[in-house]
């Protein structure tokens, strides 16, 4: 980039000031940054090792050097003698390079493969949460990482944060809310749960630049929420928050242990609902049925086994997400009657879980590999921790179709 106009830049036009009224009001001239950055080449250039690279044509117009280039090579002729011979030397190889990256391929590039590692069954996972399980499906190759070579995603420095901060804090003043009134609701119910969520906001590290946002909508979430809490105590319910239960049975290979931490289950005289909130998009009605969601139908058949208690029989599967715009909040049933779904929640449970001890037999096998994005068109927030060490973006954009179907 030693080329002027680009390093350096040319001095800017004020389109306010002019250069006496700057004078006069004492303010630098534009040139000033042109020095500072006079500095910094010099500072760089006199390092012992320094390549000085410049454009002899750009964006098809002729480029001129930039004067400090002109300079340091003027200088350098000037300085030249026998005795002490200094030149700017051209290496050969930094040539090559550039032209190297306009050279035709002539050898077809050996891209990866599509990762199917196929651990020994002994170390395949005999325990997943719910959650995890919805990965499974989706990615294996990311329970490979996580849950057989024990890889864990660290955060990037300074990388924010405030997506799954503001859902913790979410979950936590409902929870809140919940223990202090698990049955009435008090008529300044929707003040103290805005209160709730702006407390907890704070608790997870917001700062005022970020709660100026918040605040207006932690006000529409709590009446969003306010109104959804009336209406689903007055069916006269009992609610669990935040439990936790299990389910096992006999795979192939031993015993299987699949796990649920809910946030929430409410107990009628028909059965239990069961609710997950959260601050993103859900998984659709059509993912669910498929079997590309199982979070909440395996947290009914959990329910339904007696994994929380008592066997209850799962009446609803519920998302409830908070949005904080619009109306502040949606409900979405995915286990609601439509014209592609006729079963009930407790039937979309049972299916989901055949379909985990289906699952369970399959990875039993020694032969059943873990292959990364199983279901790519499903995997939606699910992509990312893993993908590197899967090299997706080379076999699945680059390497085309054929290593795809290799890898397999």
């Amino acid at each position: 980039g030693l080329e002027e106009g680009v390093w350096p830049q040319g001095a800017p036009v004020d389109p306010f000031l002019s250069r006496p009224m700057r004078n006069a009001l004492g303010l630098p001239p534009p040139e000033r940054r042109i020095g500072q950055s006079a500095q910094d080449f010099v500072q760089a250039a006199c390092a012992p090792n320094a390549i000085l690279v410049h454009c002899e044509r750009r964006r098809g117009q002729p480029a001129v050097r930039s004067r400090w280039l002109w300079r340091l090579d003027m200088l350098t002729r000037g300085a030249d003698s026998d005795a002490t011979p200094v030149k700017l030397a051209t290496p050969d190889h930094i040539a090559d390079w550039t032209r190297a990256l306009d050279a035709p391929l002539r050898d077809t590039p050996a891209y990866a493969k599509r990762p199917a590692p196929t651990p020994p069954v002994a170390r395949r996972p005999r325990e997943l949460p719910v959650t995890s399980v919805e990965r499974w499906v989706r990615d294996p190759y990311a329970i490979y990482a996580q849950r057989i070579l024990g890889l864990k995603k660290l955060d990037r420095p300074g990388e924010p944060a405030e997506a799954m901060k503001r859902g913790t804090a979410i979950h936590a003043a409902i929870e809140k809310a919940t223990a202090l009134y698990p049955y009435a609701l008090p008529d300044d119910f929707e003040q103290q749960l805005a209160i709730f969520i702006q407390e907890a906001l704070r608790d997870e590290g917001f700062e005022d630049a970020a709660m100026a946002r918040e605040v207006p909508l932690s006000r529409i979430s709590a009446g969003w929420l306010a109104g959804f809490e009336r209406e689903r105590r007055a069916r006269g319910i009992e609610i669990l928050v935040e439990q936790s239960g299990a389910l096992t049975f006999d795979g192939p290979a031993g015993p299987f242990k699949v796990t649920a931490k809910a946030d929430r289950i409410e107990l009628d005289a028909e059965g239990g609902a069961i609710i997950d909130f959260k601050t993103g998009a859900p998984s659709s009605q059509t993912q669910v049925l498929q079997g590309f969601a199982p979070q909440l139908p395996l947290t009914g058949a959990i329910l339904a086994a007696g994994g929380f208690g008592n066997p209850v029989d799962p009446t609803q599967l519920i998302y409830v997400r908070v949005i904080g715009r619009g109306e502040g909040g949606k409900l979405s049933d995915v286990s609601q009657p439509s014209k592609s779904n006729s079963a009930c929640a407790a039937q979309i449970s049972a299916t989901e879980f055949e379909r985990l001890q289906e699952a369970v037999a399959l990875y039993d096998d020694p032969s059943r590999a873990y292959v990364s994005w199983e279901a790519p068109q499903f995997m939606g927030n699910y992509g990312g921790n893993y993908d590197h060490l899967a090299r997706v973006w080379e076999w699945m954009v680059v390497g085309g179709a054929e290593n795809n179907d290799e890898g397999e």
